[in-house]
Formats: C-alpha cells, structure tokens, sequence
C-alpha cells in the first residue's frame, strides 16, 4: 500500500530530520542562524522606504496618540487591552513618533517571518519553509498591515496564531500534553488581551484544519478531544463579549462608515467576490488597493467571480485525494477570513490586510506547485519519492527567485503609496476610482496644503458619489466656514447633523458661527450638543466658557 508520501504531490527532503520536542526546535533555530539573520536583513531592506513615511489621514494614530488613554499605561493594563498596552508603552518612549511605529510593524514582521520559518519547517520541511518564508515576507498584500499604522493588530494577532499552530503541531509529533496546554494556554491568552474584532475566533479552525489535512494522514473524528480546551474558550468568550461586539462593531460600521447592514449585499452573495478578491490579492497581487467600493461588478465580472469560486471548491475536493496538504492549506486561507463571511456585516467583504495569515498558506501552494512542476520536468512521473530539485534545471530556486523579486518590487512600490496621505489618495483614486471615501480624504489633504478650491471639488464629488455621507457635507461646510461664507457653512452642517448626530464637530463648528453673528444663546446650545456626544472635547468645552463669560457679561 502506498504511504502518506507516496500519495503527496512531492515530499520532505530525505535529510530533514522531523522535529517532535520545543528543545528540538531551538536546535533547529540555533543551527539555522544564517537564515534567521537574512530574514531580519531582506525584511529590512525592502521596507526600507516606509520607515520615514508619515502619519496618514485615514485612521490617523497621531491624533488617536494624542488621546490620554494611551499616556498612562495602567489604563490599556486594567482594560486588559493588549494593543493598547503595546502602543501605551512605544508612546512612553517615542511619543508621536511615526518612524518608531513603522520599526515597530516591521519588526513584528520579522519576528512572523522567523516563526512561519519554524511552522513550515515542522510540518513541510526546511526547503519549502526556506523559500515559502521569503515569499511571505516580501508578500505585497502584507504593506497594508505593515506600512499603515491602524493594520497594525493584524501582525500582532499573527505573532500569537503562529505560535498556537506551532505548539499544537509540536503536540501531535510528540504526543506530550504540555505542548497542547501551551497553544491552549497561548488562544486563551490571546482572546484576552487582543479580543478587538474577534480575529482570534480563527485560530481553533487553523488548529483544526492543520491537523487533519496536514499532521494526520486521513480524517479522524477522535481527535475532537483534543480540540476541546479551544472549544470551551471560544464559547465562553462568545458567551461574554461577542454579543456586545457585535452591537459596538455594527454601530460603529453605521455611524463612522456609513454602512448600511441591514441592506447590505445577502451572504450568499458576496461569498464569490470575497473568495475571488482573496485568491487574487494572494496569488497575483498586482492591483492593490486599501479600498475596495464603489465599482459596478457587472454580470460577466460577477459569472467570473463565481467560476473562481467554484474553482477553488472544486480544487479543494481533487487535492483531497491528490495531496491533502494542499487541501487543507486552501481550506486554511479561506477560513483565515472568516469574519468576512458573517451573515452580518461585521467585516469589509475584501481587504490587503485580512489576507496577512493567508499569504503564508498561499506561499507555500506556490512552492509545492513549483516543485510539482519541477518534478515532472525533471521526469520523475512515477510514484518514487521526490528527493530534491533538479540538480539541472533548479527550476524551483530560478522560479522563487523570480517571484520574491518581483514581489519585493512590487511591495517596495507600495510601501511609497503608504509614506504620506497625498500619495496614498492618488494611488487610490486609481484603483477605486468611484470611492466616496477616496475623494474625501483627498480634500482633506488638499484643505490641510491651503488648497480650499481643490479641496472643496472633492468634497463635492464625494457627496455626489454618495449623498448621504455626512462626513463630506460636514467638510464642505468646513471650508465654506473657513472661506467665511457663513450662510453656506451653516446650511451644510445643519445638513450633515441631520445626517449624523454624532458628528459632534459639525456641532463645534456651529457654535463658532453662531458666536461670531453674535447669537450667543444658539452657540451655546450647539456647544452643548457637541460635549453630549465628545464631554472630553477641549474645543467645545472652551467654546461654552467662552459664551457664557459673553452671556453672563451682557446680562450684567
């Protein structure tokens, strides 16, 4: 009877030794210095042009820095936010720094491509870890959680799920328990501390898939004790925050972005354009964009989407017999993004970052298909075990190389997207042309370099793009109130409070005009409005001590 390796499309080098125990592990590391140090230095280097890059208007962290709760530690401590730890202590030592939060991601990065290192090397051997990890790093999707700030939480989130794969897959080689209660312990501790949008949630499905598609030679329904310690943390967890959650999340997609959930596109839906937009962000990562709205899918597009879909269903059901790793590791990627498959909306339908974990599974499809290739090009069509590349060809190192460069190009080129807010709206308008949100941000960019016409065209455009988007009305009444023609300002801001009553700056806003055309008692009420929704705001606490020093002076 044919074994396990027999039946893999290729299989582990003859002289790697399988790794079962933690001590085998750091020999392994200790022995493979080299490699570690070119991760950190190739890491270094194609992220070289964002350490300079600059806080950008789209989730800006300078303004969020600027927030209390992140000058004393002791409160992301008692909240038991992990994220705000992180930032609570960087904030400690760089302040507002935006290069020290660029080295921060990109250090983070390198420590991810050194356990995807360990990972693969556990479960497929040095070589496909070797060059599966330098395509990993050099992934161009992956500038989003890299080189923008607020994408930040996806590389931290993956420094904990390696490292519950890791143990887990430890576990299994070596059937010691401790390893188990490590990756437990690790999910645990994780869902604790780094619970914000509920991404941990994948982990026990990765833990899953792993050991069934990858470690195990065929299903095995008596591994579900295994998987219990996962199971009873998720539910608990489930049972104590998801339901607030989702209430927050749904709100704040409502409120900030002006999503409307309950017409939203239905799930069945969306589920082809989603897996469509992962496979090609992940495998031909040419156009990318940090928003993904505002174009018409016609039904040629969507047909497509739907055949890309049943290509990947029907793909993962003939690698089951053909090569189960390869099975599992495309079942893995999709369930990576799992919170986009919410009948309720509760994530974007597609985005670079999301594709962080699923870059990595990705990355090694491509290398086994290389070396499939490889394989039979070197005429090996028999069931003998591969061994080693064609000493002749070296078919599969040529065509890594190749691939990494041009990814490394291709993130080098992005990165340079993401230094400055200027350079991120045009790259964007380029790619999501009919984007409501790209034109405002732009105008933001332009009002903040004195441009108030150019800025006042994009506001424009954006409302037009979306009429109901309150923020955009909002702006442009900013700048009719900055150019002084209050008349105007004031009808779009009363508009954009109309829209959205938690707008408290459109509130702020009117208080000041109405102060300045001498109707002290109407600023004070919009003054008023503006610290029900911000009481913290120094703007608005200012502007009512200010008008009732005015009402008290003229009632004296």
């Amino acid at each position: 009877m044919k074994n396990k390796k027999e039946k893999n499309l290729i299989s582990l080098e003859n002289n790697d030794s399988e790794i079962k125990t933690f001590s085998d592990l750091l020999r392994f590391a200790g022995s493979n210095k080299v490699i570690l140090f070119v991760i950190s230095i190739f890491t270094l280097l194609i992220y070289a042009n964002i350490v300079t890059g600059e806080f950008v208007n789209l989730d800006d962290y300078s303004k969020m820095l600027e927030q209390t709760y992140y000058h004393n530690i002791l409160s992301p401590v008692k909240a038991l936010d992990g994220f705000g730890i992180t930032i609570a202590i960087f904030y400690k030592i760089f302040g507002v720094n935006s290069s020290a939060y660029h080295v921060q991601s990109i250090l983070h990065h390198i420590l991810n491509g050194a356990l995807v290192f360990l990972l693969l090397r556990i479960l497929f051997g040095k070589k496909i870890s070797v060059i599966s990890t330098f395509l990993f790093l050099a992934h161009p999707a992956n500038t989003e959680s890299i080189s923008w700030h607020a994408g930040y939480p996806y590389i931290i989130r993956a420094n904990i799920i390696i490292p519950i794969l890791i143990f887990f897959a430890l576990y299994k080689k070596s059937l010691k328990k401790k390893y188990l209660l490590t990756s437990a312990l690790l999910y645990a501790i994780g869902l604790i501390f780094f619970r914000s949008g509920g991404w941990l949630l994948v982990a026990p499905f990765l833990v899953v898939i792993m050991d069934q598609f990858i470690i195990e030679e065929k299903i095995k329904f008596k591994n579900i004790k295994e998987y219990l310690p996962y199971l009873i943390t998720s539910l608990i967890f489930l049972a104590t925050v998801i339901p607030s959650f989702f209430k927050e999340r749904i709100e704040s997609l409502e409120t900030l972005y002006y999503i409307d959930t309950e017409t939203a596109t239905p799930l069945l839906n969306r589920i082809p354009y989603t897996i469509y937009m992962q496979y090609k962000t992940t495998f031909y990562p040419r156009t990318l964009s940090i928003y993904h709205e505002g174009k018409f899918i016609n039904p040629t597009e969507y047909t497509f989407m739907v055949f890309v879909t049943m290509l990947v269903i029907f793909g993962i059901f003939y690698f089951w017999k053909k090569d189960r790793r390869v099975s599992g590791l495309m079942l893995m990627m999709i369930f990576s993004i799992l919170p986009s498959f919410s009948p309720v909306i509760i994530a974007w339908i597609a985005a670079e970052r999301y594709q962080y974990i699923p870059s990595i599974f990705s990355s090694v499809i491509i290398i086994i298909g290389l070396i499939w290739v490889d394989k039979k090009l070197s005429g090996n069509n028999g069931n003998k075990k591969y061994v080693k590349t064609s000493s002749k060809s070296n078919f599969v190192l040529y065509s890594s190389i190749i691939i990494i460069l041009l990814y490394s190009i291709r993130t080098v080129f992005r990165n340079n997207d993401l230094r400055n807010s200027k350079n991120l709206w045009i790259a964007t308008k380029k790619t999501a042309p009919y984007s409501y949100r790209v034109y405002n941000n732009m105008g933001d960019v332009l009002a903040n370099e004195g441009d108030l016409d150019g800025a006042l065209e994009n506001f424009k455009r954006s409302v037009a793009l979306k009429p109901d988007y309150a923020d955009a009305v909002h702006n442009i009444g900013h700048i009719y109130m900055t150019k002084r023609d209050y008349e105007r300002a004031e009808k779009y801001l009363l508009r954009s409070l109309e829209m959205n009553p938690r707008l408290y700056p459109s509130a702020f806003k009117l208080g000041i005009i109405y102060l300045e055309e001498g109707k002290p008692e109407l600023a004070k009420q919009y003054f008023e409005m503006c610290l029900q929704y911000d009481p913290t705001s120094t703007d608005c606490v200012g502007g009512l001590k200010t008008v009732n020093q005015l009402i008290l002076q003229t009632n004296n």
